[in-house]
């Protein structure tokens, strides 16, 4: 368990710094920047906002990730040594997530694919072990490659006074830290400057 906590522990810290250079595009001191506008309660949002930030890489996301979770399910079940209703949870979870893609998407062969993905995978690899033993490695690697890949920030696109696209990812009292949305560069604005700001539905 002490092992397990310290690859958690690391892995949340890479996830991190790989989400702050892939927003950047990969520019040190702006990855720097955007480095100081987090707090600890920042975290549930960085990483669920890495993956419904992009709606194509959660479209294949949820395309394999969630059959994969059922699978995990239904082989490990039976095993006391394996948290199944953890994997049952995520599954539900995952479902919510799909049926919630699909009516804001209108990819109505989400689900159809996902059912397809998910017999295949019982087709070739329902006696691979190593598969299960591996799965939680699998999908740390998952979010990681993920984290590196898309470069949409984890808080909603905003237009400032009709001109300009932007990130905001903090703001206090006289000013708003933002990240412009066209070249990745990090602003600060004083507050008395913008006069509207509006939140635009893409991302």
């Amino acid at each position: 368990m002490k092992h397990t906590g310290s690859a958690l522990t690391g892995a949340a810290v890479l996830f991190v710094l790989l989400r702050l250079l892939a927003v950047s595009h990969y520019d040190w001191h702006t990855a720097f920047a955007l480095l100081h506008t987090l707090e600890l309660d920042d975290a549930p949002g960085l990483f669920l906002g890495t993956f419904m930030a992009d709606d194509r890489i959660s479209t294949v996301l949820l395309m394999i990730v969630t059959p994969a979770t059922f699978f995990f399910y239904f082989r490990t079940r039976k095993d006391p040594e394996r948290a199944g209703i953890t994997a049952l949870l995520a599954a539900i979870v995952l479902i919510a997530l799909m049926v919630s893609h699909t009516l804001t998407y209108h990819r109505w062969w989400l689900a159809p694919a996902a059912v397809a993905i998910g017999a295949a995978m019982f087709l070739a690899i329902r006696n691979a072990r190593w598969l299960l033993h591996w799965f939680a490695f699998l999908l740390a690697g998952t979010a990681l490659a993920v984290a590196a890949i898309v470069s949409t920030p984890w808080v909603p696109k905003e237009r400032i006074n009709d001109a300009q696209d932007v990130y905001v990812f903090e703001t206090s009292p006289g000013f708003l830290k933002v990240l412009k949305a066209q070249d990745r560069e990090f602003t600060i604005l004083r507050t008395e400057d913008v006069r509207t700001r509006v939140e635009l539905a893409d991302h």
